[in-house]
């Protein structure tokens, strides 16, 4: 008996070739579409607040010391005080403010060119643009309490976002809008005004 020939490897170059254009094809298409991930995540909105929420003042500057005696001799207590806060709401008081974990994602947010802003229901100081750049950075938008301002804190913050949507193309374009704050009745108005709200406790 004769040897065995071994099976004829057929050669199909086109097909090589068109598996090539293939792996081109693919891999062009799967960077266009991490370019567009990333070009999306960078036309998102953050809005931050500030107290109790990215910042908090010690509470020696928000909170009264209230002294009684007794049998026992002197007993202090700390009382939060709006009067003693406004008191002692100064530059130099703000500058001891401590950032909270999340102001470090702000931070982190900011550095990657993202359109990171402020929304507060802290009154507006004449250093208020200063604190912000000093402790933050160079953000996109802040809103701040205007003078003589008494409305409600969901309220104001509403109003800022209609302002924001109405003179901001970066806010009209975003794909996504996304706040923070510690006040359940603003991620309430966050989430009816189709914003992506988490509540920070």
């Amino acid at each position: 008996m004769g040897s065995q020939k071994e099976p004829r490897q057929l050669e199909l170059p086109f097909v090589r070739e068109h598996e090539r254009d293939l792996d081109y094809y693919w891999d062009r298409h799967f960077r266009h579409m991490s370019q567009l991930n990333k070009d999306w995540k960078n036309d998102n909105v953050y809005i931050y607040d500030l107290d109790y929420t990215t910042f908090e003042r010690p509470k020696i500057f928000t909170h009264k010391p209230i002294i009684s005696f007794g049998w026992l001799g002197v007993k202090i207590r700390w009382e939060y005080s709006l009067a003693w806060y406004v008191f002692c709401d100064n530059f130099i008081v703000s500058l001891f403010d401590r950032p909270l974990p999340l102001a470090q994602e702000m931070k982190d947010n900011l550095k990657e060119g993202l359109n990171v802003g402020i929304f507060s229901a802290r009154s507006e100081k004449w250093y208020s643009l200063l604190w912000v750049r000093l402790k933050i950075g160079k953000v996109k938008f802040a809103k701040f309490r205007p003078k003589n301002d008494n409305s409600k804190d969901h309220e104001l913050k509403e109003r800022y976002l209609k302002e924001c949507l109405e003179t901001h193309q970066f806010f009209q374009w975003s794909p996504r809008i996304v706040a923070y704050d510690d006040k359940q009745e603003i991620i309430d108005m966050y989430q009816q005004n189709d914003i992506e709200g988490y509540l920070i406790k």
